[in-house]
């Protein structure tokens, strides 16, 4: 419906808005000074205090509650007139009022309703005068007034006085005061010419239950007037309390406001994202919020708080965090109430205790205002600031501890790893001279033969080196689990990187984990089988990838240490509810203990009581599962058995894949949709088992004949068996033959083309890589029969080793980041056997460079040359022993600064034709003069600035922090390799970028 003028008006209501008013000429002026003074004489003489006597002295009790005041007899001597006096409870009256009428005259609502009840008081009583005032310390003051001027008078000639002190439900009613001697000679009777007089005092109750008067509502008349009526006298004391109503709901509407301020300035600072830390934001707004109020920080140790202009106050004397000076107002109030309050001292603060700079410490507040009374949204306030003081404060110790922390882990990781590497890198490098030097055998010279013999001959090296390298291992998975254990608190506090990744994704990055931990350790031989039941067309997830692969490693991880051979079986899957994303590790090794499975997920605790490992993987994978709402359980555990682990997350969600992964049989051409489970005489293999379930999961169906199917089976170890086997299987046929994971490829030997092998881990991109290579070689069987295309003498399909970014070595961290293409895992190393397929690399969702990066120039090792930069001896001689090793030419530098120099001439000498420029860096990280990343950043604007091919820079480096990974990315390293580094990883990155390269 439209409004009076058209147009619909909605109704958007505010909680302080004003719904009714009246048009009203504006309010007269109000006055700033005292006046009139009608009796200068006694204008600088304060008022005396309340006594008894003086009670009962001068206003006598009245027998009837609506009678007029009855004057007492005049005492001999007596004043000229009767002044008013302090009321029985001033300090009290006094601080009510100061709170409630706090900048009244600044609400010009509230005086206009005042103004109305004065019109009301007048109305109502026929008399000429009507005054509504409060009584301060040394004035009373008008607020609204019928008749009369607006004024500010002094407290000890006005009437007005003597009603605020008058006992609560009493009109202090004078008809004619030319008849009482108390007032006959009053300046207001013989100068303000008043003859009569009824007041009421603006009572208000104290929570003690003790009443006070904030000021009066009184009625005066130039002339002697009847006494009031009882029903006019309730009618000017039900005015009064509506007066006190009206003046109390305007100071709380008052103080909600304030409050909602203070909220809105402590909202502020919270969204303050720039500035967590410092103190100034939090005082800057207290500051805003108390403007004439002294704000300060002081220690709590002290047990004093110390006040500007006064004595230091004991904390003990706070009473619920407030203070007032109360002695102090009390000799004011009674000696010098005559003038306006002093501001010399402070007379109140509230406190609250914090954490600062100084330690234990007080935020105090303190104000040398008498009229500033502090109240409970005051307390709120200040209690809060200080909180958010002693948060920023316990933010800075904190950045100040995570600082230093990263700084003392980045030291000892530095410290520890680096030694470390130098031991397994020796060990390593022997290992290598000593099977060369076993290789030899008889050619080898008589007296380097008789050497070697005492060596070689009893194999006790063979068991020195593993045992070297054993322990290596163990102590880097000790070290790396202890500093991602201290590093956890920084994960949890850093922001989660969600996106969506695919199901492969994180089998790739698990396998990847498993191999750099893993890789090359021949006490752990299981075969790992990554299995997934997700709804179709959701086969990605939206989660922390990151977050997500370190929850599940250490799983898996501590299923295959304790499979030292057998399976070890990973699943992914939905919950039953499908809201959340579970993932089931199986193993078929030791199983642990019924009265061991309680204590599995405590630090340090450990099945084995003198295992070497320590403890941490476990409860590792619990505290990163609770940072997506997961957890980590042990489903069930039998010994000598194995263990069935679960971990549940509900911060991973299943969604729509980008791109859908297509069943595996829509891509290949000439194998059949059928496969077959062939049986060896030692019964089903168990590598087949859960190999059929990936094919069924793929749109393969079993069947039970061998006919127009794909065979699978697992390697038969006895290799007469094996060939009897392999004989009766059609060439035309093809057939995929599982490797497990304690058998080496040097057990297998040429077989037909129809025959893949594939090795462990096995992964889904695995066994894609596999059905694609025997596609490929069926299909070019079926197209020339009589002419192969390849030998008849093909290998297994077996982990390629030089495109593996694992580290087959001893446990060394993971070059970051992998390089490896899909196409990288086909192909052979080990002359006309088939291709293989490297399951680390089989994944084209392994994070990887452009190809133009590793695409080098084919580079001869003569032609190779290389700087070392080291500040540690031992490292720098392990580097230079395995250059020699592998017949590369260099030059070795011990800091950053040496590196750029030595750089900086060779390329001079390149360019002048004076010899080779440096093809290969290998770079330490934390060095003196300049460290690894500075030395970078030169040495590739030095090559910019030449404008020559780039050199290829490793960062070898005993740090792993991410913040040094994505240093050493932004200034151009190729590769971030985390001492210790394995030589056959080294070898592996050298092989990437230079095609010639040849380790051994």
């Amino acid at each position: 419906m439209a409004s009076t003028g058209g147009k619909p008006l909605s109704f958007l209501p505010k909680a302080d808005a004003v719904l009714l008013s009246s048009e009203r000429s504006p309010p007269p002026p109000r006055p700033e000074v005292v006046g009139p003074i009608y009796d200068p004489e006694q204008i600088d003489k304060p008022v005396e205090c309340w006594s008894q006597d003086l009670e009962s002295c001068f206003y006598p009790p009245k027998t009837d509650p609506y009678a007029p005041s009855s004057a007492p007899d005049k005492p001999c001597p007596s004043p000229r007139y009767l002044r008013a006096h302090l009321a029985k409870n001033e300090r009290l009256r006094l601080s009510m009022l100061w709170y409630y009428t706090r900048d009244i005259i600044n609400e010009p609502e509230l005086l206009a309703g005042l103004q109305e009840k004065a019109c009301l008081a007048q109305e109502s009583t026929g008399w000429e005068y009507a005054v509504i005032g409060v009584l301060d310390v040394n004035v009373y003051i008008r607020l609204a007034t019928v008749g009369l001027e607006l004024a500010i008078l002094p407290r000890g000639e006005t009437l007005c006085a003597h009603t605020v002190t008058q006992p609560p439900g009493n009109v202090f009613l004078l008809p004619n005061m030319m008849e009482d001697w108390r007032y006959r000679e009053s300046p207001y009777v013989e100068q303000g010419g008043l003859t009569a007089y009824a007041g009421v005092p603006l009572r208000m109750q104290h929570e003690s239950g003790e009443c006070v008067g904030l000021g009066s509502l009184c009625v005066a008349s130039a002339t002697s007037r009847d006494p009031l009526s009882k029903p006019q006298q309730q009618t000017l004391a039900r005015l009064a309390d509506w007066i006190v109503a009206d003046i109390v709901l305007c100071a709380r509407a008052k103080r909600q406001r304030e409050r909602h301020r203070m909220a809105e300035l402590i909202a502020e600072v919270e969204r303050d994202d720039d500035d967590t830390v410092s103190e100034e934001p939090v005082l800057r707004i207290m500051r805003a919020a108390y403007p004439d109020a002294t704000i300060s920080l002081q220690s709590a140790r002290a047990g004093h708080i110390e006040t500007d202009g006064g004595r230091p106050i004991l904390s003990s004397n706070l009473e619920n965090g407030l203070w007032e000076d109360t002695n102090y107002i009390d000799e004011f109030i009674a000696g010098s109430n005559q003038h306006d309050t002093p501001s010399d001292k402070v007379v109140r603060f509230v406190a609250a205790h914090c954490e600062s700079t100084l330690g234990p410490s007080l935020l105090v507040v303190a104000t040398k205002d008498f009229r500033h009374i502090f109240d409970d949204v005051d307390s709120w306030f200040v209690r809060t600031c200080a909180g958010m003081l002693s948060q920023r404060w316990q933010k800075r110790l904190l950045a100040e501890v995570m600082t230093a922390k990263e700084i003392f882990l980045r030291g000892i990781s530095h410290q520890l790893r680096t030694p470390i590497h130098g031991i397994l890198g020796a060990a390593e490098l022997l290992a290598e001279d000593l099977k060369s030097w076993g290789s030899q055998g008889n050619d080898a010279k008589p007296n380097l033969a008789e050497l070697v013999k005492p060596i070689v001959g009893v194999g006790k090296s063979s068991l020195y080196l593993e045992t070297i390298s054993a322990a290596g291992r163990d102590l880097m998975s000790t070290v790396n689990s202890m500093i991602t254990l201290n590093r956890w608190t920084d994960i949890a506090m850093t922001d989660r990187q969600y996106a969506v990744h695919h199901i492969e994704e994180l089998e790739t990055e698990l396998a990847k984990g498993v191999s750099d931990m893993i890789s090359g350790d021949t006490r752990y031989k299981p075969s790992i089988f990554f299995n997934y039941d997700l709804p179709a067309g959701r086969e990605s997830l939206r989660v922390d990838l990151n977050l997500l692969r370190d929850s599940l490693l250490p799983i898996v991880i501590n299923a295959i240490q304790n499979t030292r051979t057998g399976i070890v079986a990973v699943t992914a899957s939905m919950g039953q509810d499908g809201k959340e994303f579970v993932v089931d590790v199986e193993d078929t090794g030791c199983g642990i203990h019924l009265k061991d499975q309680k204590r599995i997920f405590d630090l340090y605790e450990k099945v084995g009581e003198h295992s070497t490992r320590a403890g941490l993987g476990l409860p590792l994978a619990v505290k990163f599962a609770m940072l997506l709402r997961g957890s980590v359980e042990l489903v069930s555990s039998e010994v000598d058995r194995g263990s069935h682990f679960r971990a549940t997350f509900g911060d991973v969600d299943c969604v729509s894949s980008p791109v859908s992964s297509k069943p595996l049989r829509s891509k290949p051409k000439q194998i059949p949709p059928k496969f077959h489970r062939m049986a060896s005489s030692s019964g089903d293999g168990p590598l087949s088992a859960h190999f059929e379930k990936c094919l069924i999961r793929n749109g393969f169906t079993a069947s039970e004949t061998t006919d127009d199917c794909l065979l699978i089976l697992d390697l038969i170890p006895d290799l007469e068996e094996r060939r009897t086997c392999f004989s009766k299987i059609p060439r035309e046929q093809p057939v995929i033959c599982l490797i497990p994971g304690s058998e080496g490829k040097e057990t297998l030997e040429p077989t037909s083309n129809n025959i893949i092998y594939v090795s462990g881990p096995f992964l889904t991109s695995t066994i894609n890589l596999a059905l694609e290579e025997i596609d490929r070689i069926m299909t070019e069987m079926s197209a020339s029969r009589d002419n192969l295309s390849r030998p008849n003498g093909p290998s297994p399909l077996a982990t390629n080793d030089e495109g593996s970014s694992s580290d087959e070595g001893y446990g060394s961290m993971p070059v970051s980041p992998p390089l490896n293409t899909a196409a990288d895992g086909i192909g052979s190393d080990m002359g006309t056997m088939a291709p293989s397929v490297d399951e680390t690399n089989a994944s084209s969702h392994l994070e990887s460079r452009p190809p133009t990066s590793i695409a080098k120039t084919p580079t001869s090792p003569a032609k190779l040359r290389a700087l070392l930069v080291d500040d540690n001896v031992v490292n720098l001689r392990i580097m230079e022993m395995y250059c020699k090793k592998r017949g590369i030419p260099y030059c070795s530098a011990t800091d950053g600064q040496q590196a750029i120099d030595i750089f900086s001439k060779q390329q001079s000498l390149s360019s002048a034709g004076g010899g080779d420029a440096f093809q290969l860096i290998l770079m330490d990280l934390q060095m003196p003069v300049c460290d690894g990343i500075e030395a970078t950043r030169r040495i590739r604007l030095l090559e910019k600035q030449a404008n020559c091919e780039a050199s290829v820079l490793f960062i070898v480096t005993g740090q792993d922090s991410l913040s040094d990974r994505e240093a050493a990315s932004s200034v151009g390293a190729d590769e971030y390799l985390v001492k210790p580094v394995s030589i056959k990883l080294l070898d592996r990155g050298l092989k990437r970028y230079f095609p010639a390269f040849e380790a051994g």
